[in-house]
């Protein structure tokens, strides 16, 4: 990743280096035990029945936590800059997890450096960020400090030592989920979500049991995904099958349709193969730096590609299956012995009919132009990034590559409508004699690979990690990666919260945000009810409910995780979901515990996140006063849709908001 230079303040022995190596440090970490005393009872109230002691108690007692101030200077020559001794100089610490994916070690970190540098004023950065490795206790883990300078009430120069740290547990699901794992996640969340749809869907919290209403649209979403998930299977099945009937293995009567079969099959993946370029090319011209006039046309053409692909998708497979199953018959003798009138044999009748109708040979040829058209302007995409790179042109939206993405839109729907033109006009297309090889039954395979093993990298990849760390409501093998992940990111959150400042006895932090992405924001989130938990059987001797200054999630699907894998309870008193909230400080009380500043950010294109309503009561949402319940915004330059999931950290509207929270 590429870094960000900033103009620091003038000052002696300055150098051309964006970033600056300073010495390394140990601190002493607190240590909880069970001498301390234990939390006062009866402060837990049930704010379901009670629900205005959450309000008019929310600016109650807190616990009292010194702020980590520092009010002299650094010498010349320790890696710190050179700052006036009168300045108040408060050190406040940001968290950060990232999500799903194959991060490499503090890449998060270091977008999480560029995208706070990005979005704050360079007069406020007072010097170059600094890179530090520290001890916190038994702990060793390195950091970035940024020096920021701020106002403080009464209009007074104030001087903030933000320091940054990352959780990364990446290679601790590396090559542990496999795609049975990831199908069998998916089909299992998809038939719990619409179970919960069908119950009145309840959550323990805040003493009782809230009761949320769930949109209409939500169980006709869940149905297609399982569809879209099954269609996959059939097709990459019914492929394989008449492949293997070919050469002459098995099921030796599908060998007299493989071309047709193969036909089929490129086409789909003609539309297919043109979306996923779309996506890859209207991300590269970086909606975000266009007028929103681009970002909206860019938004429509994705949405109306991805409509399109998944129609051709259950078109393809209702035609593969109707295909299959009546050849079966005829070759099993079933269908002699079949009803020769009734809607099943008009069905049986039709399906044959439209199967002798398919022009394989020019389908074939028209869907193989158009998948090389596709990546035609991909590739040409690449090089025209490639080459502005390489120039030193400064890239912030490219016209180029805006009508390149209208291009593929346009052969994406050209790959849809050409095959039905083709298939109703039968022969009155082809291909001239020297390109008559690409009509070939063969392209199949290259497509079908290279589409394959792009679908299987990212549900693998991608919705692996997720299925490794979210299938928790029964017994799997994932248990023991699990509590890796989930020990990797204690030990630095626990590390952060507990570092006293050297020859103190004060806390090192006064006020930390945690931020999540993703998965992340899970991790992230059961992280600090655990540090809170952890607090609270101690006597609150860390003041974590006090010190967290903020979390911001992005990307986040804990509302999903709330409704899709919740088992319901049979039951009246719901045991299970009281015991489960028990371990849910973020969840237990407002007053207590809900000191933070929540934001949650999301973006209407991006299928995994939304916004977080099974956080809060219903009807807290948004409250106009004290408890904060989680604020909900909308990143309204993430347009790609389904890209729009990663785009949240090259954008400013989540830096924009953490910058607000812990350096105001």
């Amino acid at each position: 990743m590429s870094t960000h230079s900033r103009t620091p303040s003038p000052g002696k022995n300055e150098s051309s280096q964006k970033y600056e190596i300073a010495a390394p440090l140990t601190y002493t970490a607190f240590h909880l035990d069970s001498t301390t005393k234990p939390a006062p009872e009866g402060q837990i109230t049930s704010e379901s029945e009670k629900a205005h002691e959450a309000w008019s108690d929310a600016a109650s007692k807190e616990v009292p936590v010194a702020k980590a101030v520092d009010r002299t200077s650094f010498t010349e020559g320790d890696g710190d800059a050179q700052i006036d001794a009168t300045v108040t100089r408060e050190k406040r610490a940001v968290w950060i997890v990232h999500g799903m994916g194959q991060q490499i070690p503090f890449e998060t970190v270091d977008t999480l450096t560029q995208g706070l540098l990005d979005v704050i004023p360079p007069h406020r950065v007072v010097h170059k960020p600094r890179l530090r490795t520290v001890k916190i206790g038994d702990a060793v883990m390195q950091r970035v400090e940024l020096d920021i300078e701020g106002t403080a009430q009464g209009g007074q120069t104030k001087h903030y030592d933000l320091h940054l740290y990352e959780s990364y547990w990446a290679p601790k699901t590396e090559g542990v989920a496999k795609l049975t794992d990831v199908v069998g996640f998916l089909w299992d969340g998809g038939t719990r979500g619409l179970l919960n749809y069908f119950k009145k869907f309840q959550r323990a919290m805040f003493g009782g049991m809230a009761e949320f209403h769930v949109s209409y649209r939500t169980p006709l979403w869940l149905c297609l995904a399982l569809l879209i998930l099954a269609s996959l299977a059939v097709i990459n099945g019914v492929v394989l099958l008449a492949g293997a009937a070919q050469s002459g293995i098995f099921l030796r009567p599908l060998q007299d349709h493989w071309d047709k079969l193969t036909a089929l099959t490129s086409c789909m993946l003609a539309v297919a193969l043109s979306f996923g370029a779309l996506l890859f090319i209207s991300d590269m011209s970086k909606p975000q730096s266009l007028s929103s006039f681009w970002r909206v046309l860019i938004g429509f053409c994705c949405w109306t590609a991805m409509i399109i692909t998944i129609v051709e998708i259950l078109k393809t497979v209702a035609l593969m299956a109707l295909i299959t199953h009546t050849d079966w018959l005829r070759s099993s003798g079933t269908a002699m012995a079949a009803p020769s009138s009734g809607w099943l044999a008009c069905i049986r009748n039709w399906a044959e009919h439209i199967f002798e109708s398919i022009p394989a040979r020019q389908l074939q040829g028209f869907a193989t132009v158009s998948v090389f058209v596709a990546g035609f302007f991909l590739a040409l995409a690449m090089i025209t990034k490639a080459s502005l790179r390489s120039s030193g042109t400064a890239f912030h939206g490219n016209g180029f590559l805006v009508f390149l993405s209208i291009l593929t839109f346009l052969t994406n729907i050209a790959a849809i409508a050409g095959c039905i033109w083709i298939w109703c006009a039968g022969s009155a297309w082809t291909l001239p004699r020297r390109l008559a090889f690409l009509e070939s039954p063969l392209w199949v395979w290259p497509f079908l690979i290279a589409l394959t093993a792009k679908v299987r990298e990212l549900m693998v990849q991608y919705v692996g990690d997720v299925a490794i760390y979210v299938t928790s409501n029964k017994l799997d093998r994932f248990d023991e990666v699990r509590t890796k992940i989930k020990e990797s990111a204690r030990t630095v959150a626990s590390a952060v919260f507990t570092a006293y400042q050297p020859n103190s006895t004060t806390f090192l932090y006064g006020k930390v945000a945690v931020v999540g992405h993703s998965l992340g924001s899970v991790i992230a989130y059961d992280t600090l009810n655990r540090l809170m938990l952890d607090d609270w059987l101690a006597g609150q001797a860390l003041g974590i409910a006090e010190r967290t200054e903020a979390m911001v999630t992005f990307g986040s699907p804990l509302n999903k995780t709330a409704f899709l894998f919740t088992m319901q309870g049979k039951n009246s008193m719901h045991i299970r979901e009281r015991l489960a909230c028990t371990v849910q400080p973020l969840i237990l009380s407002y007053r207590k515990f809900r000191k933070l500043n929540w934001i949650n950010v999301y973006s209407r294109n991006d299928i995994i996140s939304g916004p977080l309503t099974f956080y809060d009561l219903p009807g807290y949402q948004n409250p106009p006063v004290p408890p904060q319940a989680i604020r909900n915004e909308i990143d309204k330059d993430a347009a790609v849709p389904l890209i729009a999931h990663v785009a949240y950290w090259k954008n400013k509207k989540v830096w924009e908001e953490l910058v607000s929270q812990i350096v105001p």
